[in-house]
């Protein structure tokens, strides 16, 4: 699935778009180590963890896209290294809850929930 086909469905807001690419699969964690251990490469990765070492372990583990939740603040900082790095960053008011309910819905192509 293409990343912009989950911009549209879930209406994330662009914080930093790099480019459109495949995402394969999703991962939703807070734990650097858990989604260090767990989360698969060409995935988006839903989290509150809206910091610089969020782009790095995107960078380590080849995510394609984060998407903060709960409409939380990034700071420039981070913004700045998701575009040095190349890394999608995104942003939404929804909760972790409903926005892995979305795209996991868009990912195994079922239809979009309201």
């Amino acid at each position: 699935m293409k990343l912009k086909e989950i911009i549209e469905k879930c209406q994330l807001r662009e914080v930093v778009f790099h480019q459109d690419c495949e995402i394969k699969a999703g991962y939703c964690g807070d734990l650097m180590s858990d989604v260090m251990a767990h989360a698969e490469p060409y995935s988006i990765w839903i989290t509150i963890q809206a910091h610089k070492n969020s782009i790095a372990v995107a960078l380590i583990k080849d995510i394609k896209a984060i998407v903060i939740t709960n409409d939380l603040p990034i700071d420039l900082e981070v913004i700045e290294k998701a575009r040095e790095e190349h890394i999608n960053l995104f942003s939404t008011p929804k909760n972790s809850f409903k926005i892995c309910g979305e795209i996991y819905s868009i990912l195994e192509g079922k239809n979009h929930p309201d």
